[in-house]
């Protein structure tokens, strides 16, 4: 039996705010995989406020790609592995099953769920784990199964344990510029920081600690880093000019940005030990929106050093620059696949902008969205899923598809206007 550890950060200087995003499915496969998600027996004396089999249904449900049975519509309620019986759950199309419980640990504050996924089709246990935690938990418990449960049946990480960090715009309300970040599912979003100042350019560290992004704050742009737990916040060495668009490196020991101090924008690289900047690329033109390569030995650019803006990618020890996007007039906003085979990027088509990505082998560009004004696209770290800004109605908000294409999906702000969307990485 596999056994998942929870472990819950206190973030002491936020405070959140419940749902500031909300997933409305717009499309969906046609045939999705039908899983059945018992209700956990709740073997604990205190009253269940959530329910971890409608966070894993909201979950799965999420993307397209899964139909979750209700309840209401099940022959029985088994809690233990005696009381599967195949043959029922194969009446209703069911393709997986999944039943547990939650019960209280030797220490104090502290309780277990314990869950078993069966392969109703090949008649046999797919996989026992647990995950343990705080009974205030109990969402990220449901995510880390949802999480589970999504890699056992399609074979990649599931992201539903993530975060989303973005920009949320002042309003009627708010009067400030706000770094925010949420659960993916948009639940416990949490402010942190605010400026009546623009903010831009969220980045994630890779060990998800802390966020670099650019603050107006001073009366010129700066690139902060700040850590979640503590709130603590170290500005980089300050140039003369642009200092913007900071991007993390995967290895977490530099940042890329760009520069203007050398008279154009232009990429450098930050050293975070040595706390000194390097030139990447020289160019008389416009260098902008820099992302690191899954290995590190590359960045993604745009640069309209060829008239227009393109995608270009360099290499980081031989400064050689190669140029990546040809079709169209303007491409943009490159970010890598979390593979390395691939890039999503803004590409301007009848002058729209779409979402799309191209194989770096082959070059073929496949558009994925058909909306109005699409923008700042970032990848799910299972490289599955794509969220970007863009416009329902008069309002900035954040929008989501697939990677195939196949299911697409709107995150309504409730409150404020959302931009810039950056993904977390994975954390085991």
């Amino acid at each position: 039996m596999l056994k998942n550890i929870l472990i819950t950060t206190t973030i002491f200087f936020i405070a959140v705010i419940h749902s500031q995003l909300r997933i409305e499915i717009k499309g969906g496969i046609e045939d999705p995989i039908t899983l059945a998600v018992v209700p956990l027996e709740w073997n604990i004396e205190l009253t269940q406020r959530d329910y971890v089999h409608r966070i894993i249904k909201s979950d799965l449900e999420s993307f397209g790609e899964f139909k979750v049975l209700s309840p209401e519509n099940m022959l029985s309620l088994p809690t233990n592995q005696e009381e599967v019986f195949y043959k029922d759950w194969r009446m209703l199309g069911v393709d997986y099953l999944v039943i547990g419980s939650i019960s209280s640990t030797e220490i104090e504050d502290e309780i277990v769920a314990d869950y078993i996924i069966f392969d109703v089709i090949r008649e046999r246990i797919l996989h026992k784990g647990n995950v343990i935690g705080p009974p205030k938990t109990l969402r990220k418990i449901g995510h880390k199964i949802s999480d589970k449960i999504y890699s056992r049946i399609q074979g990649i990480p599931g992201i539903f344990s993530t975060k989303i960090a973005y920009i949320d715009k002042p309003s009627a309300e708010d009067q400030n510029y706000n770094l925010r970040i949420s659960d993916v599912d948009g639940y416990d979003s949490l402010s942190l920081f605010s400026s009546p100042q623009p903010l831009m350019s969220p980045s994630w560290s890779p060990d998800r600690e802390n966020i670099a992004y650019v603050s107006f704050e001073e009366g010129t742009s700066r690139i902060f880093l700040q850590k979640l737990t503590t709130a603590e916040r170290r500005g980089l060495k300050l140039e003369e000019g642009i200092n913007s668009s900071p991007n993390w490196s995967p290895n977490g020991d530099k940042i890329s940005a760009v520069l203007s101090k050398s008279g154009n924008p232009d990429i450098f690289t930050y050293d975070l030990n040595l706390d000194e900047w390097t030139q990447v690329t020289k160019h008389f033109g416009i260098d902008t929106e820099p992302d690191w390569s899954p290995n590190s030995k590359k960045i993604l650019f745009t640069s309209n050093r060829s008239g227009s803006p393109q995608i270009y990618e360099v290499n980081i020890r031989s400064n050689r620059i190669k140029r990546l996007t040809f079709e169209g007039t303007y491409n943009a906003r490159g970010r890598y696949l979390p593979n390395g085979k691939g890039i999503v990027f803004v590409h301007r088509r009848n002058g729209i902008f779409h979402i799309a990505t191209q194989n770096l082998k082959t070059g073929k560009i496949r558009i994925l969205t058909d909306t109005f004004l699409d923008e700042s696209p970032t990848v799910s770290p299972n490289g599955n899923v794509v969220i970007y800004a863009t416009k329902d109605g008069d309002k900035d908000t954040l929008a989501g598809i697939t990677i195939d294409g196949k299911t697409k999906f709107i995150m309504l702000s409730i409150k404020g206007e959302a931009r810039e969307p950056a993904w977390s990485p994975l954390i085991d």
